[in-house]
């Protein structure tokens, strides 16, 4: 084959499309509509109904905004459910503007400390240039989230909520990265000229104090005790006073997070069921739990996830939500987008392969809060996601089966919903550590 691109093939090309029936018409109507709209598939989409055989009644959706932050809120949403049997509460959110702070400041002395670490190899190294790509982003997963909340604790969304720049974070991204860069060469350098700890522990210092101010001015004053004051489905009035967000936490949150799995299916090259796998360069806490997964089987999964719901607990999740849905119409289905019918494609790469070429991967994080069973086995599910209330049923996203099949990576569930073979599986599990290069590793945003 010939590498050059010519005149020849072009005229071949178009041969080819002029003699296809039907090209025209398909033309005008992706002219107009877009690509995807011109290609859903209506009597699937008529198939996904709002109705299901379990479901744990949840409250009004969040709202990410222009922020990265989609496995905070569905983990808060997570949350939020075990608070509101603890507090005989109708409705509570919490604050993810509270944990943002907090991420932010761990982040860059994560980002700062891994920097010191790899401080001797060139700064091209794979695992610098990972550091300094991944930097001060949005992004994160369950375990870091849970690292956040046993460390500080949460609040109610009012007495910390949402302002300008927690919606919206690009500005804040931009400063803080740009100057963590500057900080990340300046503490590499001096460690490579052999300056003592203690001086090294010094620079970095005087730049989380810089952080810290930053985000105070920018996100507002992190919350040290609070007063949260409600009225209870009994219609009592309720005041807890004095409260410290940790205290809150540790009260009236009684669900322990260290009995969570993070159950995945991760059908990547080299990768070996019911193994755990951990990477050193995924994180945001110095001292906290490491990031990881448990690779299973999508049937071990699945049975966990059901236990769950029919528990009345719903699941954190993350998952290839770019492909295959209808973001306004709230629908995640696999084949209701015909785009392969449409342009007449021989397309055939199954999850696994679309996982090892990068071409798929967990890019969201959303919270399951039903399945519909018939005759025990699920055909759909319902998703509360952080997009707001105009997007889906009024926020809510339907689930076929297939779709979790092909598209679902991580599942993070109580392991008392799993198996006894499975959690002594888990248990007797070795870590295995790798670097941060497959898709793996991508954080949700």
């Amino acid at each position: 084959m010939d590498q050059i691109l010519k005149a020849q093939d072009l005229s071949l090309f178009e041969e080819d499309y002029e003699k296809r029936d039907g090209l025209k018409k398909l033309q005008n109507n992706i002219l107009r509509h877009g690509i995807n709209e011109s290609c859903i598939d209506e009597s699937l989409y008529h198939e996904m109904k709002d109705v299901f055989s379990v479901e744990v009644k949840t409250g009004k959706v969040t709202n990410q905004r222009q922020s990265g932050r989609c496995w905070m809120f569905a983990g808060l949403n997570v949350l939020r459910e075990i608070l509101k049997e603890t507090l005989n509460v109708k409705e509570i959110e919490l604050s993810q503007a509270y944990l943002q702070f907090y991420d932010k400041l761990e982040k860059a002395n994560f980002f700062l400390e891994k920097g010191l670490e790899h401080a001797d190899e060139e700064l091209d190294s794979r695992d610098n240039v990972f550091l300094l790509d991944s930097a001060l982003g949005d992004g994160g997963h369950f375990h870091m989230f849970t690292n956040l909340v046993k460390k500080y604790g949460v609040v109610p969304f009012d007495v910390m909520p949402d302002e300008a720049v927690s919606k919206n974070t690009s500005e804040l991204n931009q400063v803080l990265t740009r100057y963590l860069m500057q900080g990340y060469l300046e503490l590499r350098e001096a460690k490579r000229e052999g300056a003592k700890q203690e001086v090294l522990e010094t620079m970095k210092q005087g730049y989380l104090n810089d952080v810290y101010r930053i985000l105070k001015m920018s996100l507002g004053n992190p919350v040290s005790s609070f007063t949260y004051e409600y009225e209870d489905k009994d219609g009592k009035f309720v005041r807890l006073e004095n409260l410290t967000p940790k205290q809150f936490y540790e009260r009236y949150l009684k669900e322990e997070l260290d009995d969570y799995i993070c159950l995945a299916d991760a059908p990547l090259n080299g990768m070996k069921q019911y193994q755990k796998y951990t990477c050193d360069l995924v994180n945001n806490v110095i001292g906290g739990d490491p990031v990881i997964f448990f690779n299973v089987p999508l049937s071990v999964m699945k049975d966990a996830l059901i236990k769950s719901l029919e528990d009345k607990r719903p699941c954190w999740f993350a998952a290839d939500v770019s492909t295959q849905s209808l973001r306004k119409e709230g629908i995640l289905a696999d084949g209701i987008l015909q785009r392969k019918e449409l342009f007449s494609l021989n397309y055939t790469l199954n999850k696994s392969q679309r996982a090892n070429l990068r071409a798929s991967f967990c890019n969201h994080a959303m919270t399951f809060t039903g399945v519909n069973l018939v005759d025990g086995v699920p055909n759909r599910y319902k998703v509360q996601n952080s997009w707001g209330e105009e997007n889906g049923f009024k926020g809510y996203y339907i689930m076929s089966d297939d779709w979790f099949d092909e598209y679902v990576y991580e599942v993070f569930v109580n392991k008392k919903y799993l198996d006894p073979e499975v959690v002594e599986k888990y248990e007797k599990s070795t870590i295995e550590k790798q670097s941060p290069y497959n898709t793996l590793w991508i954080e949700m945003k």
